[in-house]
């Protein structure tokens, strides 16, 4: 016959240890909550902390910006205010690099009247300019001023030679075109509207110009200038000069010298 033995448990022992283990686990649950809450307390700072940190770090980057910003309008301002000087500056150069180019081909011009050069003609052409200009404000009420272009002329005849004499004779310049599709040739003289003869270094007579062409007589050089007028429907294509010399009665030809549409036409004698 088979004997069963039971142990004997007291019901307060089984549900004691019951109950322990659950208080166990409740406490280690209540830690790690305030293990858990403690940590993310010092995250929340951390990252409040990093937060001000980065508005601090975008306040100070702004007010540089605008610090740069203004540094840079100021910069620029000033680079125009020295560009515009710059510019000023060439400006007066290239005035003065003119004048001085003008000043160093009346030298030019003058000490070759004084020192002439070997196989110079004794009477020569100088200087030619024929140049558009505006209708001079006397001439504007005229009938067909508005229709005509006028140009302004000047030039200069001279003789180079040792023993200075006064000379005397005429220059003829024609100007060669076309008018109504129709080749044309005027002499200047005869566009004038207004003249003004000049001599320099030298006691001249009182010089006119005629049908004939423009006296003159002079012992160093002459100057001649005025305004012409061209016909309407003129369109001046070249110049020729033709210098006659009373004594030793020679003369002296320059042909088809170029005119420009614009410009006119400008000539310095060699």
């Amino acid at each position: 016959m088979t004997h069963i033995i039971i142990a004997r448990s007291h019901p307060l022992q089984y549900f004691g240890i019951r109950l322990l283990f659950v208080l166990v686990g409740l406490a280690l649950l209540w830690g790690a909550y305030e293990m858990g809450y403690m940590q993310s307390e010092e995250d929340i700072i951390k990252e409040k902390g990093g937060r001000n940190s980065l508005l601090l770090q975008q306040k100070i980057l702004k007010k540089r910006n605008r610090e740069l910003s203004k540094e840079i309008l100021h910069l620029e301002r000033k680079f125009l205010l020295e560009q515009k000087a710059c510019e000023i500056v060439k400006s007066d150069m290239s005035r003065e690099q003119e004048k001085i180019l003008a000043l160093e081909q009346q030298v030019d011009f003058y000490k070759g009247i004084l020192a002439p050069d070997a196989g110079r003609d004794r009477i020569y052409l100088q200087s030619l300019e024929i140049t558009p200009i505006l209708p001079p404000e006397d001439l504007k009420a005229e009938a067909g001023s508005a229709t005509q272009n006028y140009y302004q002329y000047r030039f200069i005849i001279a003789q180079k030679m040792k023993k200075r004499t006064y000379t005397k004779g005429k220059i003829r310049i024609f100007i060669k075109g076309l008018k109504n599709n129709k080749p044309v040739k005027l002499p200047l003289q005869e566009l004038i509207v207004s003249n003004n003869t000049a001599g320099k270094k030298a006691k001249t007579e009182q010089n006119s110009f005629g049908d004939q062409g423009f006296k003159y007589s002079f012992k160093y050089f002459q100057e001649f200038s005025g305004i012409v007028a061209m016909p309407e429907k003129m369109e001046p294509q070249a110049v020729d000069v033709i210098i006659d010399t009373k004594k030793k009665k020679s003369i002296i030809e320059l042909s088809d010298l170029s005119w420009s549409r614009n410009e006119g036409m400008k000539y310095v004698g060699k």
